[in-house]
């Protein structure tokens, strides 16, 4: 995963300058109209992790087969469902609504079927994606991930050697990328997991089950993406695709970061789902406070050092600042930072099969951050950011609220164990944050800074940051944020693995 953020910052700063800003910022909007019918999706992806997941917790096999071939059927049939949305909703709202330049249309309009067709190969690949966490096999889920991180390098330089418009060019390599990655998943999984072999047969009570699921999620998916996607839709009737750009470029660094941190919550899923099934209320709670604590400390290291040195890393990774993109970029890390506590949540939520409450609730607020926006726009005049503070605002309302609807889904829930050492993690990043920001801004004034060019000393003033993040907030995590047992096993693991490196070199 390290290596796919590093890859990945990497692959954007080229395509930013391949593309432009202009085609860049196009390339974020449109694909965005697409993302919005992919609330479907979101909400069966979530059914079909949690049914698969809970039956292995449970042993039953035939049921297991049962879940994924019906889950299956269900996804082809809610691609073809988003091929309708997409060719007449979605197709008139990019010709008539959209602000993009006209002599840029027909690249927009290309663009716009290859990310319906990525969409689509997505929909049938989430019952493999699904079956692959449910067991456990996150070291399978990064090697995915690297190959598909290793074509988009591929991808980067060919668009640099192919003549024509790189953007159609960029969303055509895009699309095969999108269909290789399917057919690894496939392949794997069809190889090792005995449901994952796809049959006709229908179950009419496991897809109604489903389905209710699903339905319940899917009001607070639908809600997520008119948040995610139709913000910088705002953004572009109001500032253009500068500003669409900005947002791209903050997307996708805290997308990188948190890829990270993904690969931590998603190894605990499971672990949450499995223990409940199984009636482990207190294993189950332990496991959630290690997620939320273990992801936080992740998150944090690289999170610190980037909303401390915003404007420097953006200019080594782009070699320029385009505007809005260090406020953007600032707010957008803090928000996925308090997002880690309410994904947890969420993950115990599921478990229960019973989401209609985190559904409505926070699926409500997530609908009023675009229309708050837009209102803050429109009669206000406010500034640029308004919209990602708005969005900072309401994830942390429904961050709070998660604890108890979790306690109203398991009563033999309690918040307080639970909420305190998570309290603990917060005040120690906020400390740390503190002291990196004091010794970062004292380190800088000093004179061997100041002989150094541009590049270089915005590169070791990164560099230390980095260093000073990790030196200060892992020690002060560890002692003043972990409890007893937890930090018996990280050392002990530390140990271990010192030992079989100098073993090995011994």
């Amino acid at each position: 995963m390290v290596l796919v953020t590093i890859v990945g910052l990497y692959t954007s700063r080229v395509v930013l300058e391949a593309l432009g800003v202009d085609d860049y910022g196009i390339y974020g909007v449109v694909g965005g109209i697409v993302g919005m019918a992919s609330f479907l999706n979101s909400s069966m992806a979530g059914a079909t992790s949690r049914f698969i997941t809970f039956e292995l917790g449970k042993g039953n096999d035939e049921k297991l087969k049962c879940i994924f071939s019906t889950a299956l059927i269900i996804h082809f049939i809610i691609a073809l469902v988003v091929v309708v949305l997409a060719e007449t909703i979605g197709l008139w709202f990019l010709n008539n609504k959209m602000v993009i330049p006209a002599d840029r249309m027909l690249a927009a309009n290309v663009l716009y079927q290859f990310s319906v067709l990525s969409v689509i190969v997505g929909f049938t690949q989430v019952p493999y994606a699904a079956d692959i966490i449910a067991h456990e096999r996150m070291n399978i889920y990064a090697y995915f991930e690297i190959v598909n991180v290793v074509l988009k390098l591929v991808i980067v330089y060919l668009l640099l050697i192919v003549p024509g418009d790189r953007l159609i060019f960029y969303s055509a390599l895009t699309f095969a990328v999108s269909v290789l990655t399917a057919m690894f998943y496939r392949w794997y999984c069809i190889r090792q997991f005995h449901e994952a072999h796809f049959s006709t047969h229908f179950d009419k009570r496991a897809a109604k089950e489903m389905l209710t699921f699903s339905g319940y999620d899917l009001y607070g998916n639908m809600c997520v993406i008119v948040k995610s996607h139709g913000q910088p839709i705002i953004l572009n009737l109001f500032f253009g695709v500068v500003a669409n750009a900005a947002a791209s470029i903050a997307a996708t660094v805290t997308g990188s970061i948190s890829g990270l941190t993904t690969a931590i919550s998603q190894a605990f899923r499971p672990q949450i789902i499995k223990q409940y099934a199984a009636g482990k209320l207190e294993n189950m709670v332990v496991t959630m406070r290690r997620s939320v604590q273990f992801t936080l400390l992740s998150y944090s290291l690289i999170a610190i050092p980037f909303v401390i040195e915003t404007p420097r890393i953006i200019y080594l990774w782009l070699g320029q600042i385009p505007p809005y993109s260090v406020p953007f970029l600032r707010i957008v890390i803090a928000i996925s930072g308090i997002s880690i506590i309410n994904t947890t949540s969420n993950a115990a939520i599921h478990a229960t099969g019973n989401i209609k409450w985190i559904s409505f609730f926070s699926g409500t607020l997530f609908l009023m951050c675009p229309v708050l926006t837009y209102l803050i726009f429109r009669f206000l005049d406010g500034p640029v950011v308004s919209g990602y503070l708005v969005n900072s605002a309401v994830i942390t309302i429904v961050a709070i609220s998660s604890f108890f609807i979790v306690k109203r889904q398991i009563p033999g829930f309690r918040i307080a164990p639970y909420t305190m050492p998570i309290i603990k993690s917060l005040a120690v990043i906020a400390v740390s944050a503190f002291i990196v920001w004091y010794l970062s801004r004292f380190l800088i004034v000093m004179p061997s800074y100041e002989d150094v060019c541009d590049f270089w000393g915005s590169l070791l003033i990164c560099v230390t940051v980095f260093v000073e993040c990790a030196i200060i907030l892992i020690p002060l995590s560890l002692f003043l944020a972990f409890s007893k047992g937890d930090r018996t096993v990280i050392i002990n693991k530390c140990k271990n693995q010192l030992h079989k490196l100098f073993s090995k070199n011994g």
